[in-house]
């Protein structure tokens, strides 16, 4: 099994060269720039996992060919590492230019030599590291081998049965004891979730305005709204901020939000979200927005404080927490809580808002971001059933495993990109990855609008399990963004490898690339509602305030 490696200690020659091989595929380009310590673990957890791999596969194959193959060769530790040195060298000049292709395709700087110094530390400490784990699970293997080996029956007059019959049992073992583990893991993190939940940012002070939700006024208790409640209804600019900016009389805008500590599930919550709205007289604003929250009940506070600029604060906002958790967790624990929580929100406001007069009524517009935006998508049957119930719609960085978006993606025109289609010429549906795209197309777009917001090196919007086993359209020529590294191809497994690992570390890249949308989110929501007679310099000082956020992190949110 693999061992921790010691001065003095052996090294399986088999496992070195293919450790090594999956270093340079972890240096290879991704669609994000990481960290230099990320990329030295990356690299490393890689090299320890090449090397298990290779050990394993060539024992296996030696086993098979019962004496005709030679086992791999041990090494002295200190030669392997000479080699590895040698090939790291050799390396070098194309792992910089893959790395810096990246950050030029994002407009980062080039890496520097201190960057790499610091990869290097992170890769000798992710390698051990990884050793380690692995040393202490063959250790277990051994462990529990031991004890369930000696009470198998068989073992004298059948001892290839029983010792088939002992690994099977104690791999099974194994499993099971992983998958206590994790069943602790996520419990942990559920209830560390939920404690999060409660602790406000002392920033954000219990709103004094009965315009919002956790007011004294509000039916919804300021211990209510949780963590990321408390950030959008504590937040936000006030009348006064908003005359300031745009230059014209400014009404306070309403903020609606229903957290999880609510009395009731789904259905309740969003009733109580209705009568908040009815409440603090929602239905006299020009513009209503259901914004989708991710998964820790965040939502963009670039966008949202964007769009009441643009409204000169005549809007109402409405959103509800269905996890506590961070969207990956929350994707992976409770899949379906984004699309039911949300779809309870959306249909008992929408139920709510065509009660009112047709003629007397705020437009009504959806917005999301991430699983905000599955989330939103989810509450209709097609793309067609969000035109006809809503007056338009932004969508901004929607994850690969959406129907709607997929089914949109696949019926784009012919000719047009993948990565920034057409649809019916843009007459209803757009799409755009910087400040002015949705205008570029020359026809009209017609009511109802739809705008999908997607960066060409968004890991979220083009990483799915088929990304595994077959090159996506989102790499091929013709098909890819500008913002995509032309260093970088589709590999087998290992391109989807780094698009998750890009999810998890790639967090500082500018506003305008990878998985942030806030600034995107405005021009979107523009488009989409109007503004308050504004002219061209409000708008400008609108997005060069918003231009300031950075708040997006997609494994926290």
């Amino acid at each position: 099994m693999v061992r921790v490696v010691r001065v003095g200690a052996t090294l399986d020659v088999a496992g070195a060269v293919v450790g090594l091989v999956a270093v340079a595929l972890s240096l290879t380009p991704s669609l994000l720039p990481r960290p230099a310590w990320g990329q030295g673990l990356v690299s490393g957890l890689a090299f320890a996992v090449g090397y298990g791999v290779g050990v394993l596969v060539w024992r296996g194959i030696a086993r098979l060919g019962r004496g005709r193959i030679p086992a791999a060769a041990d090494a002295k530790a200190w030669i392997v590492v000479v080699i590895g040195v040698v090939g790291a060298a050799a390396l070098m000049p194309f792992a910089l230019g893959w790395q810096n292709s990246v950050r030029e395709a994002v407009g980062m700087p080039d890496t520097s030599g201190f960057d790499w110094l610091i990869a290097a530390l992170a890769f000798a400490l992710g390698s051990w590291l990884a050793f380690a784990i692995g040393r202490g699970v063959a250790g277990g293997y051994r462990r529990l081998w031991a004890l369930i080996s000696p009470r198998m029956p068989g073992r004298d007059d059948r001892p290839r049965v029983a010792a088939f019959t002992s690994g099977v049992t104690t791999v099974v073992a194994m499993l099971v004891v992983f998958s206590l583990g994790l069943s602790a893991v996520s419990w942990l993190l559920t209830v560390a979730s939920a404690h999060k939940n409660r602790q406000y940012d002392p920033e954000y002070a219990q709103p004094t305005s009965p315009l919002r939700s956790g007011s004294a006024e509000s039916l919804v208790a300021w211990d209510e709204v949780g963590f990321a409640g408390a950030k959008i209804v504590g937040g936000g600019p006030t009348a006064e901020q908003i005359a300031l900016v745009t230059g014209v009389e400014a009404t306070e805008p309403i903020r609606v939000y229903v957290g999880l500590d609510a009395p009731g599930g789904f259905e309740e919550h969003a009733e109580l979200a209705v009568a908040e709205l009815e409440r603090t007289g929602a239905a006299d604003r020009d513009v209503l927005l259901i914004a989708g929250s991710t998964g820790s009940g965040w939502v963009d506070p670039a966008a949202i404080d964007g769009f009441e600029y643009l409204h000169a604060g005549n809007t109402a906002l409405v959103s509800m927490q269905y996890t506590a958790t961070g969207s990956p967790v929350s994707a992976i624990l409770t899949p379906d809580a984004s699309q039911d929580g949300t779809t309870a929100l959306v249909e008992a406001v929408t139920g709510w808002w065509n009660e009112l007069p047709e003629g007397d009524r705020p437009q009504l517009v959806v917005y999301g971001l991430s699983l905000g935006s599955l989330g939103i998508q989810s509450a209709y049957d097609d793309l067609d059933d969000l035109m006809a119930s809503t007056d338009g719609a932004v969508l901004a960085g929607t994850p690969s495993f959406t129907p709607i978006w997929a089914a949109t993606q696949d019926a784009r025109d012919a000719g047009s990109p993948y990565a920034l289609p057409t649809l019916d010429g843009g007459s209803h549906v757009r799409w755009a990855d910087a400040w002015g795209g949705l205008e570029e197309l020359p026809g009209e777009w017609e009511e109802t609008r739809v705008a999908y917001l997607q960066h060409g090196n968004d890991p979220i919007v083009w990483i799915g399990p088929s990304v595994i086993w077959s090159k996506p359209e989102w790499l091929i020529d013709g098909q890819r963004s500008d913002a995509v590294s032309d260093d970088m191809v589709w590999i087998p497994v290992v391109t989807a490898f780094q698009g998750v690992i890009d999810l998890i570390l790639s967090t500082a890249v500018p506003e305008d690339a990878g998985h942030k949308y806030g600034n995107l989110a405005v021009d979107g929501l523009h488009q989409i509602t109007g503004d308050a007679g504004l002219d061209d310099e409000a708008v400008a000082r609108i997005r060069a305030v918003i231009e300031q956020y950075d708040t997006f992190s997609p494994v926290a949110n």
